[in-house]
């Protein structure tokens, strides 16, 4: 089981998660700019994370709890286009699916688990799936993240960030946060 007391205020969270995108786009807008492949991009996001979170590990498809693989008890549903959380599964199809989240910041060997992220570019695919499986991190007792997060990177009128904790997308979280990522941006001129 997955520690449920907050490790660190969601405020500091968002501020420092903000400041590690600032440095994306300030340091390595290129691979934004050029669309590069997604774990190019993840992989820069994270270095900016790790500086941001000098305490806790900052780790890229990490596929580990303990000793044991990831899994999510999840299905996809084809009809819906998306994953379904376990109460909506029947048992026979429900199926512990193996997953890499892009991004995490945790505290390996442990149950801390602070922040699970996927991102996508700006031009990127759907979304359903990345936020079925954030949703899923931050409800399943296994993992618990204190918050899920879903980056839409790209072009400064592309980016934006949507927030999910204890299993459920916070629209008003959301506005707030691709607000103060917006502000941010806007000193460095970026995008447009």
């Amino acid at each position: 089981m997955a520690n449920n007391s907050p490790s660190m205020p969601i405020e500091d969270v968002r501020q420092r998660v903000i400041a590690a995108i600032v440095a994306l786009y300030k340091y390595d807008g290129y691979l934004l700019d050029n669309d590069v492949n997604e774990r190019s991009i993840t992989h820069k996001l994270a270095e900016h994370l790790q500086r941001e979170f000098p305490r806790w590990n900052v780790d890229c498809e990490y596929n580990r709890l303990n000793r044991n693989a990831k899994r999510l008890r999840m299905v996809f549903d084809q009809h819906k286009e998306h994953f379904l959380p376990d109460e909506e599964c029947i048992l026979e199809d429900l199926v512990a699916r193996t997953v890499y989240p892009d991004i995490i910041i945790h505290k390996r060997g442990t149950h801390e688990n602070l922040v699970v992220i996927e991102v996508k570019k700006g031009n990127g695919g759907a979304l359903n799936p990345d936020l079925d499986k954030l949703a899923a991190f931050t409800r399943d007792a296994d993992y618990e993240y204190l918050i899920g997060l879903l980056l839409i990177l790209g072009r400064a009128t592309q980016t934006s960030i949507q927030v999910i904790r204890q299993g459920t997308v916070r629209d008003a979280e959301s506005e707030y946060w691709t607000e103060n990522l917006a502000r941010a941006l806007g000193v460095l001129r970026y995008g447009g």
